[in-house]
């Protein structure tokens, strides 16, 4: 279906949320798409999949993001898609007018979550929306991403063992090796002796965001995981949990007194520092 709307709608974008419920169970307002080309100009899709906070109601909320000025009048159209006929729900044809800087345009309240379910636009929990421009030089192709939160990913849980722990310099940042999750690259950042506030009082423990495999759309990953320092005699883990948008990284500069750095966490010279994934959002073009 992705690939025949490409086709014949050679001037759009869609973005399929799959999992839709999701973002209701991890209480997430809003998604962005990553950023595409449409008009000569570069965008972003912004998607409120339960509405936006200040929209009386229950809407989904759509608005297209300019990434930089625009400079003549482009008319365009937001729209979620049918997955039973051929037809959508459409905010209409709209006028985004000239803007010196970034700014979005859109509608709050494009198609009630009422209508989505009743009316074929929302089937196996999966969403189709979307932008598009009129009156401009068609592309070969329209173009279309796929974004999705996944539970309990594949390789969810990483451990780090650092041995010879006492040899890693305490004044500098240390990372683990590379691995994959979801569809991005990922390490584990510590810092022995303490980050910024928490220099010479805490162990900092941090989850790094870096690459993306391939055809992986580039933009901001959501991530709800456990960071950890592992009890190796009662298994009484220290744990704490972060969640959010990231582009880089997200951690705790406090995440374990120094003093608290002793059997049975660091054993033999030995510390198992690991991350278990709860949810990770994953986007590739499609």
């Amino acid at each position: 279906m992705v690939r025949v709307f490409k086709s014949r709608h050679r001037t759009s974008h869609l973005f399929k949320i799959d999992n839709f419920s999701l973002f209701k169970k991890y209480q997430l307002e809003k998604v962005n798409s990553s950023v595409f080309d449409l008009g000569g100009h570069k965008w972003t899709l912004r998607v409120f999949p339960n509405g936006r906070k200040n929209a009386s109601g229950h809407y989904v909320s759509i608005f297209l993001m300019s990434q930089a000025s625009v400079n003549v009048k482009i008319e365009y159209e937001l729209f979620v898609v049918s997955q039973l006929e051929q037809k959508w729900e459409s905010s209409g044809h709209r006028e985004f007018g000239i803007h010196p800087k970034p700014t979005g345009k859109g509608n709050p309240k494009l198609i009630s979550l009422v209508d989505l379910e009743r009316n074929g636009y929302l089937i196996g929990d999966s969403c189709m929306c979307g932008v598009k421009l009129h009156g401009i030089e068609p592309a070969e192709s329209g173009t279309a991403e796929c974004f999705s939160l996944i539970e309990k990913p594949l390789n969810n849980k990483v451990t780090w063992m650092m041995t010879r722990f006492s040899s890693f310099d305490p004044e500098k940042a240390h990372h683990s090796h590379e691995f994959v999750v979801g569809n991005r690259k990922w390490r584990i950042q510590v810092h022995p002796r303490g980050f910024e506030e928490e220099k010479d009082e805490s162990f900092s423990v941090y989850l790094l965001g870096e690459g993306f495999i391939n055809n992986a759309s580039k933009t901001e990953t959501y991530a709800k995981f456990k960071l950890r320092v592992l009890d190796q005699v009662n298994r009484n883990h220290v744990e704490k949990t972060c969640s959010g948008w990231l582009e880089t990284s997200k951690g705790f500069a406090d995440f374990m007194c120094l003093t608290k750095l002793v059997e049975p966490y660091l054993v033999n010279d030995k510390l198992y520092v690991g991350v278990d994934f709860e949810v990770v959002s994953v986007a590739t073009y499609c």
